[in-house]
């Protein structure tokens, strides 16, 4: 195994297929979270591992990414599906999105509302010819389907709205990054992402983005993500989660990312790792210079990869990243702060 933590985490190993890979945000909140409760957070993300085994055993790696993203869309202390932050206006748009490498197809969802597994529709778009749609478009798929809109904020999402809104017109920091540190703050600000003085993090249960990678016996390779956002943003604002930079499969390696989406967006990163597999690098290389470039950048972000090699593993440049995996042989894999 492969593990590097300065100046950033960097894990990858070789283990036999299948292989499912999970992760449920990357932030900087060792200081406002017990031993206890990550140890619950890698709880959940090995749940979300298991089911997406279990199901990949029935439906291949297709079936084995939506089945975890769905059950953590389903936990509301993801910051996906039943537990996404709210925009500046109050209201929940979430974006997800599914991409299969053996034939290189792309569905994702931007900005959809009232909507508990935006999983769900990314599937139902993998069989259409217009695969990509905004919040609109997704209604109409939604009404289509059958799917009445739901509310989907929580009474702990609508109270962090509130204390937003009382304070000031400032992004939600702990969305993005976790409970942040001053370094993390400072990163931030140095991105161009506002961020108030004055709002303590919540000691709470409080995870982030969700997404999970995904590989069969077949050597077939699917990723699914799905987000709530980065909490009191811009209204309308569309994060990396639908787009080729934050989840994205081929042939050879599929991605998940999670941060701050302007910077994963700006970096390209999900694309740089997976160009740089396809040139011939390994992904521990691969995620290396990928990640130097992060540092370069100052960005805060995280992602998770697996090859059709059966190399797997993350790399991430916050204080910490929820991350499990189980492969073919039983191994299971928790990232050092979520194992118990």
């Amino acid at each position: 195994m492969v593990e590097r933590t300065s100046p950033y985490t960097l894990v990858v190993e070789r283990a036999p297929l299948p292989i499912v890979i999970v992760h449920g945000g990357a932030g900087s909140y060792l200081q406002t979270t017990t031993a206890a409760q990550r140890a619950i957070r890698g709880a959940r993300l090995v749940k979300a591992a298991e089911l997406g085994m279990g199901a990949l055993a029935r439906e291949g790696a297709r079936g084995a990414v939506l089945a975890a993203v769905g059950f953590m869309e389903d936990d509301e202390r993801f910051n996906a599906g039943r537990g996404s932050r709210l925009q500046s206006d109050g209201v929940v748009r979430m974006s997800a999105a599914l991409m299969g490498g053996r034939e290189l197809r792309s569905s994702a969802v931007y900005n959809v509302q009232g909507c508990p597994r935006p999983s769900q529709l990314v599937d139902v778009l993998q069989g259409r010819g217009d695969r990509n749609l905004d919040g609109e478009g997704a209604a109409h798929l939604m009404t289509e389907l059958g799917m009445p809109p739901e509310d989907v904020r929580t009474p702990q999402n609508i109270a962090r709205w509130v204390a937003l809104c009382e304070g000031a017109d400032h992004v939600d920091r702990d969305s993005a990054i976790g409970d942040a540190d001053d370094a993390a703050i400072h990163a931030a600000r140095e991105a161009g992402v506002a961020v108030p003085d004055d709002l303590l993090p919540p000691k709470d249960q409080r995870y982030g983005t969700v997404g999970a990678v995904a590989i069969d016996a077949s050597g077939e390779i699917w990723a699914c993500t799905s987000t709530g956002g980065r909490g009191h943003e811009a209204v309308g604002r569309v994060s990396d989660t639908p787009t080729p930079a934050g989840n994205y499969a081929c042939e050879r390696v599929g991605l998940s990312a999670t941060g701050f989406g302007e910077q994963i967006l700006d970096l390209n990163v999900a694309g740089r790792i997976c160009t740089r597999v396809l040139d011939g690098a390994t992904l521990t290389d691969a995620l290396k210079r990928t990640f130097d470039d992060v540092i370069a950048h100052r960005g805060l972000l995280g992602v998770i990869a697996l090859t059709a090699d059966g190399d797997v593993g993350y790399a991430h440049s916050t204080e910490a990243c929820g991350v499990a995996w189980i492969d073919g042989a039983g191994n299971r894999h928790i990232d050092r702060h979520g194992e118990d």
